[in-house]
């Protein structure tokens, strides 16, 4: 089960790094200074024996120094909110070396939660954070100067399930629906499908129940009467007996899953900037393209033995993923509606021009 872990982020202010704690799979990571960087499946190259043809050494030679050392890396510490397929296009920049194609070495930490990701980006524990578009304008509105660079779902990639003896919307009366925190996009699906519904909010408990892996063994138990989840474990309960009472993504336009930075990072690192844009993009084509190699991936960070499930989380979130990652703003709109904030223009909390210039270029050109 993944824990949610308290978290202190510090900036130190001698040389060019921060002072950054690592959160991986909600466990901390951190020893000594700075993390300790863990290598994933990196083959080597063995020396050629006197029995191998010449050329092939050559050719290893030739490839190895084609390819950046360590040192030529930018080291980006990228957050994450939570374990579930939408989160794949920062995991494939990871493990398929995605990022090392354009001088990055990234690594993808999990901080549960949209507000705590965008503590660790203001405090520069984090240079990235894949997350939600809400949890960017929630901190945005309130004056925080992060900018989302792009959106690879414009539609909330979850579904409301509840215990088997509820088969109907209407049944939910009176009942207990778990959410991960007040604010969030759990709490806004869960708004939205209540309006669509036509039940009074008040008819309902909803009640703060911890992260995907709690809400659903809450739901389990009984603990509470219906949540929201994604896949994989929207395939699991459905093994459990659960009912799917709505898909979320129909209900309106809800830009989720994006990449965001601090406008400072935009401005002083603009082609690294550029650069993460690009690697999301290649991502995305990956997974959409390598159903074998985006499996295996999800394999690793979802921890799920039933292939059935990585199978469905592969095939749920293929289809919904953009293969160009543009911000929907009318999503943000019914967003800042949600907030509170119905004036604000969606324009404000985005910045689409390292996408414009990317397309400018021709970089789309080679994965169609």
């Amino acid at each position: 089960m993944i824990n949610e872990v308290s978290m202190k982020f510090t900036y130190s202010s001698r040389g060019k790094s921060p002072s950054i704690p690592l959160f991986q799979r909600g466990k901390l990571l951190a020893r000594g200074r700075f993390p300790s960087l863990e290598k994933r499946g990196k083959g080597r190259f063995g020396v050629a024996g006197a029995g191998r043809p010449i050329c092939i050494v050559i050719l290893l030679v030739a490839f190895a120094l084609d390819q950046p050392s360590a040192a030529d890396l930018t080291k980006i510490y990228a957050g994450y909110g939570g374990i579930a397929g939408y989160q794949m296009p920062l995991w494939v920049i990871k493990e398929a070396d995605i990022g090392k194609k354009y001088g990055i070495d990234i690594e993808p930490l999990l901080i549960s939660g949209g507000a705590l990701g965008m503590q660790a980006l203001l405090a520069n524990s984090i240079q990235l954070s894949q997350n939600s578009a809400s949890a960017a304008i929630g901190a945005a509105v309130r004056g925080a100067p992060i900018a989302l660079i792009s959106t690879s779902e414009n539609r909330m990639a979850a579904e409301i399930v509840a215990r088997a003896e509820i088969k109907t919307p209407q049944q939910l009366i009176g009942k207990k629906i778990g959410i991960l925190r007040f604010g969030g996009s759990n709490d806004t699906a869960i708004q939205w499908a209540l309006r669509a519904w036509k039940i009074d909010p008040r008819q309902v408990t909803i009640l703060q129940s911890g992260a995907t892996n709690a809400r659903l063994l809450a739901l389990t138990l009984g603990q509470i009467d219906a949540t929201i989840l994604s896949y994989p474990e929207i395939h699991i309960a459905r093994k459990r007996g659960m009912n799917v009472l709505a898909d979320v993504g129909d209900f309106s336009a809800y830009p989720n899953t994006s990449f965001m930075l601090t406008r400072a990072f935009i401005e002083k690192q603009r082609p690294l900037a550029k650069n993460l844009l690009r690697s999301q993009i290649e991502a995305i084509h990956y997974m959409r393209t390598n159903k074998e190699g985006s499996i295996k991936i999800l394999k690793k960070y979802l921890r799920v033995d039933d292939p059935d499930a990585t199978d469905a989380t592969y095939e749920f979130f293929a289809r919904r993923t953009e293969p160009v990652p543009r911000t929907n703003l009318e999503g943000l709109k019914n967003i800042l509606r949600e907030m509170n904030a119905p004036q604000r223009s969606p324009a404000e909390f985005v910045d689409m021009s390292l996408l414009d210039e990317i397309e400018k270029e021709g970089f789309m050109q080679r994965f169609r």
